[in-house]
């Protein structure tokens, strides 16, 4: 039997470096640096916040993503993905839903899944 606390969220604090990938189900919150991969299951209500004094070097898949910071690596998001003005990404984005605000960068593709091809 499996028991999911929805309003449980963790938190890696801005003196904090990560060398690894990093695995979570809830809400999830960067200041720190990452080094490697920050992946949640696509199909949960996880979410995951990177803040305006963080870094993340790899690969995102998360449901919901919320980018305040750094981002060098693809994103993969099933539900919705918000750059804030002090966001900068330097990769692709695939997304079902993206609101940008002015001043963030991309340097990549953006890659809407909504289009349901059968090219796979």
């Amino acid at each position: 039997m499996t028991t999911r606390n929805t309003s449980s969220a963790s938190l890696l604090e801005k003196d904090l470096e990560i060398i690894g990938n990093i695995a979570f189900q809830n809400n999830l919150y960067v200041h720190g640096k990452i080094n490697g991969n920050i992946i949640a299951p696509m199909d949960s209500r996880a979410a995951l916040y990177i803040q305006s004094d963080s870094e993340v070097i790899g690969e995102i898949r998360a449901p919901l993503v919320v980018v305040s910071g750094t981002i060098c690596g693809d994103i993969f998001v099933s539900r919705r993905i918000s750059l804030k003005s002090t966001a900068k990404i330097n990769g692709n984005i695939h997304y079902v839903e993206i609101q940008m605000d002015e001043g963030a960068e991309v340097n990549g593709v953006l890659a809407s899944l909504n289009n349901t091809s059968d090219t796979q």
